[in-house]
């Protein structure tokens, strides 16, 4: 018998907030408040039977308004380098609430289909090994790589040891409007030859295609190692990829090399360093401490360095 119940009035909502306090450690002494992020997450049931979930996430966030060409008040520079000058404006520095994932979920025993905008899993996957997104995030995202969230259609399959995704997206992420007629094609394969109540050790896998406007190719491949306990985590993650950044229209060929060890001596404590190594010169550390007040509050004191900017950070998560 066929039963259909809908449930379109069970929603949940969440919050869940990433504030820092950063401090350069030089003769400045340049220091501020941020909010990193604040996202709220409306989760619902569309309908469901004995063998089929439909669901839907929605999903905001909030960002600081540092280009300066959204105030509406903008000069162009005539130097030559197509960037937009404005000053005096009155809401650089703002803050200001877009949508992060808008997507609609299907799910069938071990199968998932996402079409909206949606995860880039290899992100989602690396960021839940890392366990530190409100410290900083994965390499691939932090150098602008690639987006965290796109416009398409994913297919997943997960179990205890096999988690496929195979995706077509808009391509370069979700706050870029599509200008050609390409779509990008993504598959992930993570494989976890050990998987008990003690360790889990995973292998990960990742690659992506597409194409410019003006037919040039975008390629990345991706892989990366993870093992995972109750006192240590231990994870890395390499990049080759073609293309240009989400940042710059420049094509280039480079590697990103991003390896971390966490050491948890306690429940209250985690240590933690990460390394982070793009193209030949770019170099991110980051190492310190997180308190696990609640599973509901994490806190962390950290020192990093990108370049030759150094901060000293005091950073908070808090879920609501």
């Amino acid at each position: 018998m066929l039963t259909l119940n809908l449930i379109i009035s069970e929603l949940s909502v969440d919050a869940l907030s990433y504030l820092r306090y950063s401090i350069s450690p030089d003769s400045t002494l340049q220091n501020s408040f941020y909010i990193d992020r604040m996202y709220v997450n409306f989760k619902g049931k569309i309908f469901k039977n004995d063998n089929i979930n439909v669901s839907f996430r929605f999903t905001t966030d909030v960002g600081q308004i540092k280009d300066i060409a959204k105030s509406g008040n903008y000069e162009v520079d005539t130097t030559g380098t197509d960037s937009v000058k404005i000053p005096k404006s009155s809401i650089v520095g703002s803050y200001y609430l877009y949508s992060k994932y808008a997507f609609i979920e299907i799910k069938y025993s071990d199968y998932k289909l996402y079409f909206g905008q949606t995860y880039n899993f290899w992100i989602k996957t690396i960021d839940e090994i890392w366990g530190y997104r409100f410290i900083e995030k994965t390499a691939n995202d932090y150098f602008s790589v690639l987006s965290s969230a796109d416009f398409g259609i994913a297919f997943e399959y997960k179990s205890k040891l096999i988690n496929s995704v195979i995706g077509i997206y808009n391509g370069e992420g979700y706050n870029k409007l599509e200008d050609n007629k390409f779509k990008d094609i993504t598959a992930l394969l993570s494989i976890y030859p050990i998987t008990n109540e003690n360790v889990k050790v995973g292998i990960h896998g990742y690659g992506y295609y597409g194409k410019y406007k003006n037919e040039k190719e975008k390629v990345r491949l991706i892989g990366g190692f993870s093992t995972m306990s109750k006192y240590f985590r231990i994870g890395g993650e390499f990049s080759n990829f073609k293309g240009s950044t989400l940042t710059s229209d420049d094509t280039i060929s480079s590697n990103i090399i991003s390896a971390f060890l966490t050491i948890k001596p306690m429940d209250l404590l985690d240590l933690f360093v990460r390394f982070d190594r793009f193209k030949d010169s770019d170099n991110l550390i980051i190492g310190g401490v997180v308190l696990n007040i609640t599973k509901d509050l994490r806190t962390s004191l950290n020192y990093k360095q990108y370049k030759e900017d150094k901060t000293l950070n005091l950073q908070v998560e808090a879920k609501f």
